[in-house]
């Protein structure tokens, strides 16, 4: 599990896991690196590397990067492929007063 306090990683009973990031703790963390912590977790946690996550989206290791370091911001797209690429679900929600949260979820096995 992450030491991160905004970083929720669970699984289900039913084999499902998911990681759900919170930004509304991070108050000065800007949308896109809330986006790209919530790939580095998932990418993690699925025990992915940077290199197979590029061929599977793709997109370089370096355009991986950038995205889990807040570098840029993801368009739907991008995102639609990095989704693709881990065969999971990606829910993201923006709530007023409340936040942004960043959910992966899927079947896949969570190292």
């Amino acid at each position: 599990m992450s030491s991160d306090p905004g970083v929720k990683v669970q699984r289900h009973q039913r084999g499902m896991a998911w990681v759900h990031v919170e930004r509304r703790g991070i108050a000065e963390e800007r949308l896109e690196e809330t986006l790209g912590r919530a790939v580095r977790e998932w990418r993690g946690k699925v025990g992915m590397t940077q290199a197979q996550l590029a061929e599977l989206s793709g997109l370089t290791q370096g355009a991986i990067s950038r995205l889990e370091h807040g570098k840029c911001m993801p368009t739907f797209p991008l995102l639609e492929r990095i989704a693709r690429a881990f065969g999971s679900a990606l829910l993201v929600s923006m709530e007023p007063d409340r936040g942004v949260t960043v959910t992966f979820a899927g079947d896949a096995e969570v190292a």
